[in-house]
């Protein structure tokens, strides 16, 4: 018999799915009582969910006024995006010495909601299913713990993509789908030195583009 999840965790939930949607922008002040009245629930769930949030270092409690949605900074952000290069880079290290398969059938599946995601501009669609891809290749390797680390970091990877897209619409996504379609394009001709160097050039590229302030 399934469980249903606890009313904290259905809070939890909601208010951190509206923040990786977007609909929370961070900066954004939250009042505990409104999030009850919009959620159909007392304060008590909400109260419960808004420590664990802020225990993950999404938002700020400020008593009097309110709940700071957090910003993550570029920093942040990078370092972020250090660990998952670095894990999928040792993962196809490996992969090459062990002579791995990848799951071909799920990356392509990964890339083509991804493509369907940014002719839609569902930008939440993109990133999400960029991050599927991500996983992928570390599940390659059968380490929980990686994927673990992915699991942690997914919110506010999340977070800050979509809002920053959110704010600047026309900024439209771009390095992502293309170095997964070039990943994919390697690793379907056996050629993981090829798709390692893909990633590799992306790392570098995003390097870059973050020395002058700007994001991907």
């Amino acid at each position: 018999m399934q469980h249903r999840p606890s009313l904290e965790a259905q809070v939890y939930d909601t208010i951190r799915d509206n923040m990786i949607k977007g609909e929370y922008l961070p900066g954004t002040m939250l009042s505990e009582n409104e999030l009850a009245k919009e959620l159909g629930v007392s304060r008590t769930p909400v109260r419960a969910a808004i420590s664990i949030l802020e225990k993950e270092g999404l938002v700020e409690s400020f008593k009097g006024r309110g709940v700071l949605v957090k910003e993550i900074s570029f920093q942040q952000f990078y370092q972020i995006f250090e660990v998952l290069v670095s894990m999928q880079l040792f993962v196809m290290d490996i992969a090459i010495e062990r002579k791995l398969s990848f799951d071909l059938e799920t990356l392509r599946l990964c890339l083509d909601r991804q493509k369907a995601a940014l002719e839609q501009n569902d930008n939440f669609g993109y990133y999400d299913n960029s991050l599927l891809f991500t996983e992928s290749i570390l599940r390659t390797l059968r380490n929980d713990y990686m994927v673990g680390v992915l699991g942690m970091y997914r919110t506010k990877f999340l977070t800050k993509m979509v809002s920053h897209r959110k704010r600047y619409p026309d900024d439209k996504p771009e390095w992502a789908i293309a170095t997964n379609s070039l990943m994919y394009e390697r690793l379907c001709l056996h050629d993981v030195a090829g798709a390692k160097k893909a990633l590799s050039e992306q790392y570098h590229y995003m390097a870059e583009k973050l020395m002058w302030g700007s994001i991907f």
